[in-house]
């Protein structure tokens, strides 16, 4: 859910890379190796192209955002964050996300994450969400400010 989203190719693509370094002594015999997980494509985020969409956490999140625990997350639907409605294919065929996010918690649990680590990590998610519908605009050559809009949302909460 974290590192997979939906391509125009598969509904389920690995969006991580891995890097390979492999230690050799004088004689050319492999004495080590060290292996990095990456995030391939950090640009998903903020832009997904027709028929894609983004990571599937935000959709789970999305899809959950009245259980009584996110309350404060201020999630809504999918269509409501510019960050999950730009590709234009928020739903995946034969995919409950509200489920998929029970499957995605469980797992947390498993690899020891607790549940208030998992809240502070949702937390974080929902709060990229909301970022992606802040609108800036240019002032002057040395300024920017917020829309209006945005003020009045951030003053009430």
């Amino acid at each position: 859910a974290i590192g997979n989203a939906k391509t125009t190719r598969n509904d389920n693509s690995s969006r991580f890379g891995k890097y390979i370094e492999i230690g050799f002594d004088n004689r050319y015999r492999i004495i080590g190796a060290n292996m990095r997980t990456y995030l391939l494509e950090k640009s998903r985020v903020v832009f997904q192209a027709d028929e894609e969409r983004n990571y599937h956490i935000f959709y789970q999140l999305c899809a959950s955002a009245l259980l009584p625990e996110f309350k404060n997350l201020r999630l809504s639907s999918a269509n409501d964050f510019l960050y999950t409605r730009q590709g234009r294919s928020p739903v995946i065929e034969g995919v409950d996300d509200a489920k998929e996010l029970l499957t995605t918690r469980h797992a947390f649990t498993l690899l020891g994450i607790n549940e208030s680590y998992q809240i502070g990590l949702f937390q974080v998610l929902a709060a990229i969400l909301h970022l992606g519908n802040v609108e800036i605009k240019d002032r002057d050559s040395d300024s920017s400010l917020i829309a209006v809009r945005m003020q009045c949302f951030f003053n009430q909460h």
